[in-house]
């Protein structure tokens, strides 16, 4: 099951794609648009199949969208679509 939503996840074409997938599923799982996932920057860059520069500059931007919070592993959700 991991494994399948790994690829639905990798599949995506662009890093903003593979980030609001992989956040919006544990959301979905945690039941809550506040979470803590499992990775810290660098094993989530590699889960996503991602350079982690480019990772952390896609999320800082999201961020300043209001997209999403974060610190660290901690993560909150904003936008409706992506959220609960």
């Amino acid at each position: 099951m991991m494994l399948i939503q790994k690829m639905t996840h990798i599949s995506k074409r662009s890093t903003r794609e593979k980030l609001l997938s992989y956040l919006s599923l544990q959301a979905l799982q945690k039941n809550d648009n506040q979470f803590t996932i499992p990775f810290n920057r660098q094993e989530l860059a590699d889960f996503l199949a991602v350079d982690r520069s480019a990772m952390s500059a896609e999320l800082s931007r999201m961020q300043k969208e209001g997209l999403l919070e974060f610190h660290r592993s901690h993560f909150i959700l904003h936008e409706p679509e992506y959220s609960l």
